[in-house]
């Protein structure tokens, strides 16, 4: 196609479903430009290959932050998928929504119809879930979701250990009062990760109404006065333009899509005059507003074994040969595969933590010539985590060129409020005291990261200010929201132009208290749904 009446510009989490949905009507000619190749890596499929994707420019975008002086100037690559499902091919594979209280902050801020309630038709349209419909699960949507394959024995101490602390063990989390303990669901289907990709667009891409055309670089957004009217392209080296008859939506993710705007001409005038971009339409907060999990963790040496304790060759080969004759084992599990909610102090409304628990141990070791490396240690380490559930902290995505193929820059201060970093040093105790609860103290031997354990303030915050890492949960720029410097309205519109919409996690306007993913997807059918209504 030179012309659809539909050009969504990304692949990824919303793209996909967006694609396949709007596609389902006969009517409607949809073209999706994907600037990644396919996702049919034996990595992408099995789930454990995300730790080798993550940084690796034939899967991810390696997105460039600038050293942040809130964490002692350490810098990290943000990643996003770079292929056909996006970054649900990806990331770590947990399902999870955010909260009752994370969507009604949504409605707060002026995005009407975004309630939980109002949400979870299209949380629920979306999924297959393993164990039935339910008032909370769908049972006949195109993304798997199941119960691990596979847990490690140190999950089952995990969550038993929540229990003994007060926390309660939750049989379901998905129904937005998640606050308590809970084994991880995963978006797989028999120990096959179910990506947007492998999910929606497999089937999809037989439809004669729907093109997908992959390693198709956007370069901008062409418009006729205001009207979003076509998108040009590189493809295979050659200069493409495509004619959009009805709308353009752009889905290029939490760095991608509000690159493509200013690039586009829609952005802060002064910066984008700058860059010799013409104007389209003056939105300073493009790009703003950026928003991710600050995450501290703490491990043990364990008394059992542990992922990152078997990883001699013959080890590998024998989770190898597990996983590919019975789909078990450490390569059929995601690495997070217990959570809680959980609140820093007592007293406080909701939840404000998120706790991981990993039965591996890993250390972030500073690179000073780019971005921070993770290395996994010989001996049996276990680990938990916790990420500030809504964070103070924000940054910004800037483009620092109009040529498409020099990334823009992050800018963010991950502790830059000192509310976080309070946050995080009463998580620290928090996670101190889970790894004295019985259940768990029975397989701690040691202390490792920290070691010794800080004995006050001061020194857990230089912990903190040195630990601290990113979530892979970017959103917020492109924020949704019933005020006129909101860069989208409630049903996806960029503010002051025609025929544009962007649906991704750059349009959530604050970032829930859980992982990004299930939202993205259920933006996607949002997006089908708005576009797909509204007369041509």
């Amino acid at each position: 196609m030179d012309e659809a009446d539909f050009i969504i510009v990304g692949g990824g989490s919303a793209g996909a479903v967006a694609a396949a949905r709007l596609s389902e009507n006969p009517a409607n000619r949809v073209l999706m430009l994907e600037a990644g190749g396919p996702s049919d890596s034996f990595l992408v499929s099995m789930p454990a290959g995300f730790a080798k994707m993550l940084t690796d420019p034939r899967f991810d975008w390696c997105y460039a932050q600038e050293p942040d002086p809130s964490i002692q100037g350490r810098r990290f690559l943000w990643s996003a998928g770079k292929m056909l499902g996006g970054s649900s091919a990806i990331n770590g594979l947990v399902y999870i929504r955010g909260t009752r209280a994370d969507h009604q902050r949504w409605v707060d801020a002026g995005c009407t119809g975004w309630s939980f309630d109002e949400c979870l038709p299209y949380f629920r349209r979306s999924e297959g879930f393993a164990g039935g419909e339910s008032q909370s699960h769908g049972a006949h949507g195109p993304l798997s979701v199941e119960p691990m394959a596979d847990p490690h024995p140190l999950t089952g101490a995990f969550l038993q250990a929540c229990g003994q602390s007060g926390l309660p063990v939750l049989d379901d989390y998905c129904d937005g009062r998640a606050e308590g303990a809970f084994a991880t669901l995963t978006t797989q289907r028999k120990s096959k990760r179910s990506s947007t990709a492998e999910a929606f667009l497999k089937s999809a891409a037989q439809r004669h109404n729907l093109e997908i055309i992959t390693g198709a670089l956007v370069e901008r957004i062409v418009f006729d006065g205001s009207r979003a009217v076509a998108v040009e392209a590189q493809v295979k080296g050659e200069r493409r333009r495509f004619a959009a008859a009805r709308e353009v939506i752009v889905s290029a993710g939490a760095m991608g899509s509000p690159a493509l705007l200013m690039r586009s001409g829609i952005g802060l005038a002064e910066a984008l005059k700058a860059l010799g971009i013409t104007v389209v339409q003056d939105a300073p907060d493009v790009g703003r507003n950026l928003q991710e999990h600050p995450t501290i963790a703490i491990n043990k040496f364990a008394t059992v074994h542990t992922y990152n304790s078997r990883m001699k060759p013959w080890h590998l080969a024998e989770s190898l040969l597990t996983y590919l004759l019975r789909g078990k084992g450490p390569m059929a599990t995601p690495a997070v595969q217990a959570m809680a909610l959980a609140r820093s102090q007592d007293g406080l409304e909701q939840p404000d933590l998120q706790l991981h628990f990993y039965p591996v141990g890993y250390d972030l070791e500073p690179d000073a010539e780019s971005a921070a490396t993770a290395a996994m240690p010989k001996e049996p380490v276990m680990t938990i985590g916790a990420s500030v559930g809504n964070p103070f902290s924000r940054g910004a995505v800037e483009l620092v060129s109009a040529d498409p193929a020099t990334l823009p820059v992050i800018r963010h201060q991950l502790l830059g409020d000192a509310r976080d970093v309070a946050t995080l040093v009463d998580a620290c105790r928090l996670i101190e005291g889970l790894f004295k609860v019985p259940a768990l103290a029975a397989f701690v031997k040691a202390d490792r990261t920290p070691s010794p354990i800080p004995d006050d303030d001061a020194a857990w915050t230089e912990y903190v200010r040195a630990r601290t890492g990113i979530s892979y949960h970017p959103v917020g720029t492109c924020r949704m929201g019933g005020d006129a410097a909101s860069v989208v309205t409630p049903t996806l519109d960029v503010r002051g132009v025609q025929g544009l919409r962007v649906a991704d996690a750059s349009v959530i306007p604050l970032l829930p208290r859980v992982n990004t993913n299930a939202t993205a997807i259920m933006i996607g059918e949002r997006v089908a749904e708005f576009a797909g209504t509204k007369q041509a």
